[in-house]
């Protein structure tokens, strides 16, 4: 580790307690969905699927951990803007996120990212966005072969990347822009609890034959893996 790249700090982050008063989670959620378009969340996941999608058929994709639906939304519409489009479910463990946002009028599901409710290969493909710092090794290997398990195609799992800009970026803009200090704190909490690409890297090929990790502009890492 170096100064610019600290060694990891697991935390508790507070969007996910359960005791959150119901406004201030709506409001983290919103600001989270503000930094997820800021960030490009959809469309860089839309620039990589994409391609992969034969003209003409209509995979469905899930996107787990999917807080809100907001990305899940703008990822089913930039593939229907280049003209392939898909199914989109938005899945998050707590119900309530995604009600806050209405999930968006998607098709939703409330299910542990442990233990998604689909069968093998039951799905096209998987996503995930800022879901992986919040695991510890271990379970990031559980939550990788799940995706896979589910995943006929493949799985994308996109995250911050553990680094000291970050944390300045969100400590400095998130004073100004945030509704509520609970998304200060846990984006501050989020980028110390982040991964380097080569800590993503291993725990992807230790999890998945042929899944790897790699840096993605700006600070961030994409894990990519086969399907069943």
């Amino acid at each position: 580790m170096s100064f610019f790249v600290p060694p990891r700090q697991p935390a508790h982050e507070i969007l996910d307690d359960d005791a959150l008063p119901a406004e201030e989670m709506a409001r983290s959620l919103r600001d989270l969905d503000r930094v997820q378009r800021a960030w490009g969340a959809a469309r860089a996941l839309a620039r990589w699927l994409a391609p992969q999608i034969a003209p003409g058929t209509r995979p469905v994709l899930v996107d787990v951990g999917a807080g809100s639906g907001a990305v899940t939304r703008d990822l089913g519409r930039r593939l229907a803007e280049e003209g392939r489009p898909a199914s989109v479910i938005a899945v998050d463990f707590q119900w309530r996120h995604l009600a806050a946002g209405r999930a968006h009028g998607l098709a939703c599901a409330a299910a542990d990212a442990f233990s998604l409710p689909f069968a093998d290969g039951g799905v096209d493909w998987t996503v995930s966005t800022l879901v992986f710092h919040h695991f510890s090794p271990s379970e990031n290997r559980r939550f990788l072969k799940e995706l896979s398990r589910v995943s006929r195609k493949g799985f994308l799992v996109l995250d911050l990347r553990r680094h000291r800009v970050p944390w300045v970026v969100v400590s400095l803009a998130g004073r100004m822009l945030f509704e509520t200090r609970v998304s200060l704190l846990d984006g501050r909490a989020s980028v110390l609890q982040a991964y380097t690409p080569m800590e993503a890297d291993r725990i992807a090929a230790d999890a998945v034959p042929g899944a790897r990790a790699q840096s993605h502009f700006p600070y961030r890492i994409l894990i990519r893996g086969p399907g069943r």
